[in-house]
This record gives C-alpha cells, structure tokens and sequence, in this order.
C-alpha cells in the first residue's frame, strides 16, 4: 500500500459512508492513480470502526513491551548477579 495522505484517506472514507464500493471510489478519482486494494484496506477500518484516520484508543504497541527493557536486564545481571533466596 503507496503513501496515503491524511486528505485522500479522508476522501475514502466520505465516500465508504455514502456507499460506493471500492471500485466506484477509484472511478471517482482516476487521476490519483490508487490500487483496488489500497482502497479496499482503508475503507475495511470505515466499515468495522467508523474512521479510516482515527485509531482506536490502545491499538499500536503496549508501552511496556519495548526492547530497551530487555537490553536493560542483560545489563543489569551480570553486575547484581543471580538473585539470592
């Protein structure tokens, strides 16, 4: 999937809502030169979500899983040493 700008998306998913398929969408704008199923994965989050722009609140990458903290503990170890009981 080519580079969307945050306007063309926007364009997408107005027309989604009014009910065009993905093939009357590229019709609608043959200047713009998008595939068939660049439209079809911008307008499938319209259809389950509601907004092709917006994400959901706590999609992405949780916070806590970063590589930093697994650097951190193999740095960490060999000054600490194995934990005592």
């Amino acid at each position: 999937m080519g580079k969307l700008s945050y306007n063309d998306k926007l364009s997408m998913q107005m027309l989604c809502e009014q009910g065009f398929g993905a093939k009357a969408i590229i019709s609608s704008y043959p200047d713009k030169g998008w595939k068939l199923n660049t439209v079809k994965k911008v307008c499938s989050p319209v259809y389950r979500t509601g907004s092709a722009v917006m994400r959901k609140r706590g999609s992405g990458r949780p916070a806590t899983a970063s590589a930093c903290a697994v650097c951190r503990c193999k740095t960490i170890y060999p000054l600490v040493g194995p934990a005592k009981l």
